[in-house]
């Protein structure tokens, strides 16, 4: 429900109607969501064989993933759906989509002429804001203040993660897909290692992408 709300009230009435953004603006380019599907499936792929693979070698049988037959098959895709239309898609269209080019145009002229300094300090300021809007969340699940403040340095972190997934293949849908599917595996395994591994694979791919990269919005070019 809250994801939903956010995808209204700031993506639906903020972004794209007080800002007069564009879907394309913000990195929703249809003609994208394709090869974004497909990749993200065949990582996905590659990690169940991985980690099937990683089971056989050190306990001699593949445990199957409990979380299926505990919740249902309709529950485990749900969670998936929830994160694909709402939590996943909110935040990287806000954080990843929207803010970095803003930031990066903001933050013209001077010593921050440079493309790769304006690059740094965009993306550390919106993903400086991507954690501080989690702190409510941390407050109301009576988190401690140590708690919190490391659970800040690992927000910027992962949204930092995310936002070079999405410069790197100029792919929005691409970053929202694993992001999605970092917070909801869907393993058939059994294993603590899904979401990490999935999430270095995906870097791996990115790194591996052949398009020209870019921070869509605001012009970037060549500056990774």
């Amino acid at each position: 429900m809250g994801s939903a709300i956010i995808l209204v009230v700031v993506v639906g009435g903020v972004i794209f109607g007080l800002g007069r953004q564009r879907p394309a603006d913000v990195g929703l380019i249809a003609r994208k969501l394709p090869a974004a599907i497909g990749v993200t499936a065949a990582l996905w792929v590659l990690t169940q064989v991985l980690l099937s693979a990683g089971a056989w070698a050190t306990l001699g049988e593949i445990p199957f993933n409990p979380r299926w037959a505990e919740r249902g098959v309709t529950a485990m895709f749900g969670a998936l759906i929830a994160q694909l239309f709402g939590n996943a898609l909110a935040e990287e269209i806000i954080y990843r989509g929207f803010l970095p080019p803003q930031a990066w145009l903001k933050l013209r002229g001077g010593l921050l002429g440079h493309a790769r300094w304006r690059l740094l300090l965009a993306a550390l300021i919106s993903q400086a804001i991507f954690a501080v809007a989690h702190i409510p969340n941390r407050i109301f699940n009576e988190m401690s203040g140590a708690d919190i403040a490391l659970d800040m340095v690992m927000l910027v972190i992962f949204g930092l993660y995310y936002l070079f997934l999405y410069l790197r293949t100029s792919n929005l849908f691409f970053a929202i897909g694993v992001h999605a599917l970092a917070n909801q595996p869907l393993t058939l395994v059994q294993s603590d290692l899904a979401a990490p591994l999935f999430m270095v694979l995906a870097l791996v791919a990115a790194l591996l992408w052949r398009t020209q990269p870019q921070l869509a919005a605001a012009g970037v070019g060549d500056a990774l």
